[in-house]
């Protein structure tokens, strides 16, 4: 009894770790998933390094629980180049396995279902599979220090960002809830299989996540906030 309820309350925390991590990638498809009724909405600036005529991109996010497996998002590209219009794109994952004291969260999706977005002759749907683990989560109480997830994921070619292939092959990285307790403190560094992504973000008690830093030669800001329907 005693070991079964030690696996049920690092399961649990393990939960809450993920729910705290789960908005802090900037359009990296990982194993992090919300529940039914839970929905993220977010909006993220990315500032390009200037060596092209594009210098800017706004992007706006919606991620829906649909049910505790399904999940359903659309993504928002506003560009501020003449001639250039706003691009949607449509992702869904579903959710293979909970993460518990015996394994990993493994999630399979698939970005711009649609595949209508991308350079001339190459827009498809990008298809990876995803995974999750939180190396440290607390157990008996509170988390008093860094609390650490490792993510690793296997994908095809998707172009919905500048028109550059990412997510083909192995990607992932490492995200870091440095500071637990509010305000919350996290980082994040990560390999998309195009670009190196860093950032810090911060979120106190009750407010949206605000939050920063670097895409390859590029920087981005943004802010989210997660909510439940029920």
């Amino acid at each position: 009894m005693r070991i079964a309820l030690t696996v049920v309350t690092v399961a649990l925390l393990a939960l809450l770790a993920t729910t705290a991590f789960a908005a802090d990638i900037v359009t990296l498809p990982t194993a992090n998933q919300l529940k039914a009724g839970e929905v993220d909405v977010a909006y993220y600036i990315l500032s390009l390094d200037g060596t092209a005529p594009l210098e800017e991109v706004k992007i706006q996010t919606l991620y829906l629980g649909i049910t505790d497996w399904l999940e359903v998002d659309a993504h928002r590209y506003d560009y501020d180049l003449a001639g250039l219009d706003t691009d949607t794109i449509i992702n869904a994952t579903i959710l293979l396995r909970r993460e518990d004291a015996n394994g990993p969260d493994v999630v399979i999706g698939a970005r711009d279902i649609a595949g209508n977005m991308g350079p001339p002759g190459l827009a498809c749907t990008s298809y990876h599979i995803s995974i999750a683990r939180t190396l440290n989560p607390p157990v008996g109480g509170p988390p008093k220090g860094p609390i650490f997830r490792v993510h690793a994921s296997v994908g095809t070619k998707d172009y919905t960002l500048l028109g550059e292939k990412r997510h083909e092959g192995a990607f992932g990285g490492l995200q870091i809830l440095a500071r637990p307790s509010y305000p919350q403190i996290g980082l994040i560094a990560l390999y998309d299989g195009q670009d190196a992504i860093t950032g810090l973000t911060f979120t106190p008690k009750g407010w949206p996540t605000i939050k920063g830093g670097t895409f390859g030669r590029h920087s981005w800001v943004g802010i989210n906030y997660t909510f439940n329907l029920f």
